[in-house]
């Protein structure tokens, strides 16, 4: 049975750092494979804004030593720019380099020795987006898989009673759009006052009135709770390469009112939910108050749930990882 050497990004406490890899790890074809899981501890060491600072040649300059040292004699399935440039690599990212460097660092995409460093490894994202971005990068077209992240019940339903709420998630004001939430629940509140707005994240410039509930930070399992409350789950990103907070949302039956943006918008159009063009206020409100009404907000609710449950399957996505790792094994 071949060997697969499963690198994922952990904490200093040893737990899985993110959710797209967590729910790879439930994708995996474990009775096909000798599938061994270790976690990358490098991770660590990442800016936690995902930012250029004054530390950044250094972690990358540890990051590279510490890619480089371990001896993987296996198949490397890896996450996030795994920095090796010799083996039979899977390399799993959620957009590209290009990608990466206008929307998150807001320059111009760069050349970058990514196509050299990574021309024999098998490419896994997530999104037609993010594949159409690689492709710009230079990788070839074989190389590129796009494979859906799977839903497991399990990590995203949660009890709840529905309520007339309307929430917002985003850390990053700018990126997520945190603005434009506000501007849109200002509008919501002075229209139907009975509406309870929630804003979880960052603002700048202090908490407004018209914002009911707010919480500068949740774990997960209360951001779950507040979307299995909520109605409408605003998500006006400018930029947001994958839809990982749609889809609690979408799973817990709350309605995903978007920017129709990159890896975002193509998740949530894909999977029933409502996207707008960015910075389109009118469409985010008027399809917001539009799924506050009971019957609108149940039928669409349950088509979003319906779409997310066949489109994420998880026996699928197992046959298409199974593929992927046959493909790589026979390198």
């Amino acid at each position: 049975m071949t060997k697969v050497s499963v690198l994922v990004p952990v904490n200093a406490g040893g737990f899985v750092k993110r959710l797209g890899p967590m729910l790879r790890l439930f994708s995996l074809p474990y009775g096909d494979f000798e599938i061994e899981v270790t976690g990358d501890v490098s991770s660590i060491i990442e800016s936690r804004s995902m930012s250029l600072d004054a530390l950044s040649g250094l972690r990358l300059a540890v990051k590279v030593l510490h890619d480089n040292l371990r001896k993987l004699d296996s198949v490397v399935h890896a996450f996030f720019w795994y920095i090796r440039p010799s083996g039979r690599l899977i390399l799993e990212t959620d957009q590209s380099p290009g990608q990466f460097f206008t929307g998150y660092l807001n320059m111009a995409p760069v050349k970058t020795p990514v196509r050299a460093l990574y021309k024999d490894s098998v490419l896994i994202t997530w999104s037609r987006w993010a594949r159409d971005g690689l492709l710009r990068d230079g990788f070839s077209d074989e190389q590129v898989k796009v494979v859906p992240l799977p839903y497991v019940e399990s990590l995203f339903r949660v009890k709840a009673t529905k309520i007339k709420a309307v929430a917002f998630v985003g850390y990053d004001y700018y990126r997520k759009g945190g603005d434009l939430a506000l501007k849109t629940m200002a509008v919501i509140k002075s229209i139907d006052p009975s509406v309870k707005t929630i804003y979880i994240g960052q603002i700048p410039h202090g908490v407004p009135r018209f914002i009911d509930e707010y919480h500068a930070y949740l774990p997960r399992s209360r951001i779950l709770k507040t979307f299995a409350e909520s109605m409408i789950a605003l998500a006006p990103s400018r930029h947001e390469a994958y839809g990982l907070a749609a889809m609690d949302a979408i799973a817990n039956k709350a309605i995903v009112v978007a920017t129709d943006v990159e890896g975002l918008g193509e998740f949530v159009k894909v999977n029933g939910g409502v996207v707008c063009p960015l910075g389109d206020l009118n469409c985010l409100i008027e399809n917001t108050l539009r799924y506050l009404d009971r019957r609108e907000h149940e039928a669409r609710a349950n088509l979003q749930l319906q779409r997310l449950i066949e489109n994420h399957n998880l026996g699928r996505i197992r046959n298409m990882m199974k593929e992927i790792y046959e493909e790589a094994s026979s390198k």
